[in-house]
Parts: structure tokens; C-alpha cells; sequence
């Protein structure tokens, strides 16, 4: 099975598991639709504005999502406005369509997502148990407000980042974010805790031309370079006191250097200086220490998906490859694929990927649709690697996954 394939029969298989929806069609976690970007219909239009840009037809599936999320910004109701979990994803979800398929519809509603945001921040109060992170909180919200050249989007995009800078916490190196205010452990690296604060605030500097944003996320990456720096090799912490039943470093997207390493390549552009440079070869070199993705033992290495396997690794070394001409990258990208592809299933429907937790009876997890768990996250990436392949160059829609 190649993965120009698998990728095509992928995303049948994800239409077969499409239900009717107000507006188009959803994708369900259990028996109810969701419709957020980590697991439910805005992931799903993610990737196929992924998958569109690298060259394969996925068109009925994305007016399917499309029309879904296009009838939420105008009629539905979502719990919340983080990015992976709420609002926020739909607005980047819709643009990211918007800017492959040249839809004004999803331009448009992505625009009033981002304004409905926009109007609950500058309403807001002061909210002790609020989320900082990218994944529920404000750093992810602030990334999708960014998109916006809206005066109000533009106002409540400066208050989210004056409220995280506000937020730090001082060490003996430099700053440090709790995913929220008053949690005993802490959660260092890219989806909860310093390491995509300290992006998010990056990128508000470079786009609102506010230096003293950057030099907070400076602040924060020196923190993070401190708690990686180790006379056997380099990882971040998974957790700050640590939990003996839990790894104590990974490797993926995540909670480990293929997320992590964001912030350094964003600060290698934007505040230029050696240490950046070495903070990005020793997260690759801890992702090529690790041996992934060979099982090493029980509960390593046993996810194939965007957020904590495989295909977030290989969405990071393609990138590289395509940012820098380096073979080496897309050699290494072929050798993750392989794996992927030897685990893929194949059903009536098409081919659809499992998890594995060897704590679970069976562990063979229930195969999911998602783009950060699940399959259309998978099939995406795979269609990327395809086209790299073929000579064509597809950057990331959204440089944060």
C-alpha cells in the first residue's frame, strides 16, 4: 500500500463515517457530533484543506464540514472559545479553507467567529481558573485572533496577550506558565504550558510589531532551554513534579520536542541568536534518539496520530524538508511512513488507523475519525508526503501543528 492511497481510501473511509448535521454533515466522538478541531468537523476540513492543497479530490467531504461549520458561525453554540476545543478552531479551520479554496462563505463566517470572540474577551472579567494553553485556553485563542485584521479582533488579540504575559511566573531562568493559575504540577512543553504560551506570544509580537511580547517569549524559552539541557541528552519534562505511573519525557507533538521545537524555530526568525539554533538540533536529535518508532517496551511508541504518534513527527520532518531542501528529512519522514502504512486496516468502508494502550482490555483502540487522534489526521499528512514526492512543495496551513 502506498501512501497516495492510503490517503485517498482514508478519506473514504472518513466520509462513510459522516452524519447528517444542520448545515452539511458531522463526525461523532461516541454517538454525539462534535464539531471541533481536535477530534470532530473543523479537524476534518483542516485536513482536507491539507489534502486539497497537496493534490487530492476531496471536495464533497469538505463542502460536507464546510457547510457544517459555516451554519455554526451563524446559528450554533459551542462550550467554549479554545482553539482545539471550541470556537477558535472553527474560525481557523474555515479560513484555512477560505485560503485554499478561495470560498468567501468561509472567509466570512470565519471572520464572525473571530469577532463573536473578540466581543466575549473585551466583556469579560478576570477569571482565576482560566486556561492559558494552546489547546482550551488563551495562547490558542490568541493564535486564531492573530488571522484577524479587524479593529476589535486586533484590540481583544492585545488584551489575551497582555493577560498571558501578566500571567509568567518567575524562575531562576526566566518564565514559566501554569496550563491554569494555581495547578501543582506543571506542564512544560507545546499543547499545556510554557513552550505554546510563550509561541503565542511570540507571534503576537511579530504581528502586532510588539517587541515587548517577544522578549517575554524569550523569557519563557530560556526556561524551557534550562529544563531540556541534560548531561545524557536533551528532552523537556513531561511534568513538573513528576508522577512515577508516567513517562517521565516524550516525544510527540504534544509533550515533547516535535511541538516543542516550534517556539525555537519562531524565535530563530524573529530574535536571532545561536541558542535557538541549538535548541532546534537538539530537539531533533532527541526525536532521532528516542528510536521511534519502534516499540521498545509496553506503552511506547503505540499511537499513530498528529498529537501524541507518528504522524505529528512526520508532519514536523516534512516541514523541515520542505523549509530547508534537506533529503535527510523527507529519508526520515519515508521511514515513519512505512510504519504507519504497516499499521494501517483496511475496511469495507477504507483504510483507518487504531491506537494502541496496552493498559486497555482489548488495547486496540476504537479507530477515530479526528485530526489530532484519529484517522483524517493520518491521511493528511500522508497526502503531504505524497506530493513531496511528486516535487511539490505544500507549506503548513497553520504553522502551530
Amino acid at each position: 500500500m502506498d501512501g497516495e492511497y492510503a490517503a485517498r481510501r482514508a478519506f473514504d473511509w472518513i466520509r462513510a463515517q459522516a452524519v447528517e448535521a444542520d448545515g452539511g454533515k458531522a463526525w461523532c466522538e461516541g454517538n454525539e457530533p462534535v464539531d471541533y478541531l481536535y477530534k470532530g468537523t473543523a479537524g476534518v476540513l483542516l485536513a482536507a484543506a491539507e489534502a486539497t492543497l497537496a493534490g487530492l479530490d476531496v471536495g464533497d467531504l469538505a463542502d460536507a464540514a464546510q457547510g457544517r461549520l459555516v451554519h455554526l458561525a451563524h446559528h450554533g453554540r459551542m462550550s467554549n472559545d479554545g482553539l482545539f476545543t471550541g470556537w477558535a478552531g472553527v474560525a481557523s479551520a474555515l479560513q484555512a479553507w477560505a485560503g485554499v479554496s478561495g470560498d468567501q462563505a468561509s472567509l466570512e463566517a470565519a471572520d464572525d467567529v473571530r469577532v463573536q470572540i473578540a466581543g466575549r474577551i473585551l466583556n469579560d472579567e478576570p477569571d482565576p481558573g482560566r486556561y492559558t494553553d494552546i489547546i482550551f485556553g488563551d495562547a490558542g485563542t490568541l493564535l486564531t485572533l492573530l488571522e484577524s485584521a479587524d479593529e476589535a479582533v486586533t484590540v481583544a488579540a492585545n488584551v489575551l496577550a497582555d493577560r498571558l504575559a501578566a500571567s509568567a511566573e518567575s524562575t531562576a531562568d526566566g518564565l514559566q506558565w501554569r496550563a491554569v493559575a494555581g495547578r501543582e504540577r506543571l506542564t512544560p512543553n507545546f499543547s499545556h504550558g510554557t513552550a505554546g504560551v510563550a509561541y503565542a506570544l511570540g507571534m503576537a509580537g511579530r504581528v502586532g510589531d510588539r517587541p515587548e511580547l517577544i522578549d517575554v517569549a524569550v523569557d519563557g524559552a530560556r526556561t524551557i532551554l534550562t529544563l531540556g539541557d541534560h548531561p545524557t541528552g536533551w528532552a523537556v519534562p513531561v511534568l513538573i513534579p513528576p508522577r512515577p505511573e508516567r513517562q517521565s519525557v516524550a516525544f510527540g507533538w504534544c509533550h515533547g520536542p516535535t511541538g516543542t521545537i516550534r517556539l525555537f524555530l519562531l524565535l530563530n526568525e524573529i530574535a536571532p541568536h545561536p541558542q535557538w539554533q541549538y535548541a532546534i538540533d537538539a530537539c531533533l536529535q532527541a526525536i532521532e534518539d528516542s528510536r521511534l518508532p519502534e516499540r521498545l517496551y509496553p506503552g511506547y511508541w503505540d499511537n499513530v496520530a498528529r498529537c501524541c504518534g507518528t504522524a505529528g513527527v512526520g508532519q514536523l520532518l516534512l516541514n523541515r524538508h520542505e523549509a530547508t531542501g534537506d533529503e535527510r528529512y523527507l529519508t526520515w519522514c519515508d521511514r515513519l511512513a512505512a510504519d504507519v502504512l504497516d499499521r494501517a486496516l483496511t475496511t469495507p468502508d477504507g483504510v483507518t488507523w487504531s491506537n494502541f494502550e496496552h493498559t486497555a482490555t482489548p488495547p486496540d483502540l476504537p479507530p477515530e475519525p479526528g485530526f489530532m487522534q484519529g484517522s483524517v489526521g493520518v491521511a493528511s499528512w500522508l497526502a503531504r508526503l505524497d506530493a513531496a514526492h511528486q516535487g511539490r512543495i505544500v507549506p503548513p496551513l497553520v504553522p502551530w501543528v
